[in-house]
């Protein structure tokens, strides 16, 4: 199995989050890093010294020593990125969104695949452990017929804390909760379900023209499956998300941190209570997926044909339906 020399591209909270998971990871070395902010450069050569601070983005991509980019940068960014790894030939990690822009985007799944490029977009459920305790319910026949799916996201701010020197999240150009929260939850229901479409949406937006979404309410139609989404933020109350699939034998439900619970009518049972820390857990999962995806071994990690229909359908909820 294969060891990765990475290259890492953006170094907001969750590149900084990212850098400590490799660093606990045997198959990883994080070893060049480069973000525009000279001051996030610095203040990360400070945490991690011996690290070398790229020039720009194609600098890094074409250093010789690494076998891997890894990019935690805005979305518009993301096809540049794509393009020079292409030309380097060297395999991408990216963060989700894949982009915004759906033309931009449709070509750029093109090339990727007409590239051969070894490339993984990071949803969180790619590879984590209730969710594929999930999906191995439900393939198994054992949750029964899947009656509907439900989603609700609560944040009393956004961005959140450890995004706020992101300012662009909280703009509606690139960034939203809809976009860096609701696709993980929307990769996952079209992994169980297939394809879906939008028969409902409505999103609320400050007047300014600039801030990003506060609220989202929408339902989709997964094979005849609804999925309902309620999203907002503001409020005092707890955070997180609580993301339900309704089974007329077993329902099962994830929970913020990467908690699970079934119930097969009766209370709520929760999963895998030997294991303290599941999100943490889940990280290493997500590297281990990686590995194994980049090393040819068959494991189910999301590309950019998965990035860009997840795209699709955020950017169509975040146009009140229009594709």
């Amino acid at each position: 199995m294969a060891s990765f020399k990475v290259g890492m591209i953006g170094l907001g909270g969750m590149g900084q989050m990212m850098l400590a998971d490799m660093r606990l990871h045997k198959k990883f070395s994080v070893s060049v890093i480069w973000d525009p902010s000279e001051k996030a450069c610095a203040a990360c050569l400070a945490q991690y010294p011996g690290l070398r601070i790229a020039k720009d983005a194609r600098d890094l991509i074409d250093d010789p020593t690494i076998n891997l980019v890894y990019v935690a940068s805005p979305p518009n960014s993301h096809r540049a990125y794509f393009l020079y790894a292409i030309d380097a030939n060297v395999p991408m990690f990216c963060e989700k969104p894949f982009g915004v822009d759906i033309e931009e985007s449709r070509d750029l799944v093109r090339r990727i695949e007409d590239s051969g490029l070894p490339h993984i977009i990071n949803f969180n459920h790619g590879n984590a452990l209730g969710s594929t305790h999930i999906e191995n319910q439900l393939r198994s026949g054992d949750m029964g017929r899947i009656v509907g799916v439900n989603t609700f996201i609560h944040l009393t701010q956004w961005p959140r804390e450890f995004q706020k020197t992101a300012t662009w999240l909280g703009e509606r150009e690139q960034g939203g909760f809809t976009r860096e929260m609701l696709s993980h939850w929307l990769y996952l229901t079209r992994r169980l379900l297939g394809d879906g479409s939008i028969t409902y949406v409505r999103a609320t937006y400050p007047e300014d023209g600039i801030s990003s979404e506060t609220h989202l309410t929408a339902e989709l139609d997964f094979s005849g499956v609804p999925l309902f989404i309620r999203a907002a933020t503001g409020g005092a109350g707890p955070v997180g998300t609580e993301y339900t699939v309704w089974g007329d034998r077993k329902s099962c439900r994830l929970h913020s941190g990467g908690r699970v619970s079934s119930s097969d009518g009766g209370v709520w049972i929760e999963e895998f209570t030997d294991i303290e820390d599941i999100g943490a857990r889940d990280r290493q999962r997500t590297l281990d997926g990686v590995v194994s995806q980049l090393s040819g071994e068959p494991i189910n990690m999301a590309d950019a044909s998965d990035g860009f229909a997840v795209q699709t359908m955020i950017e169509a909820l975040l146009t009140g339906g229009r594709t």
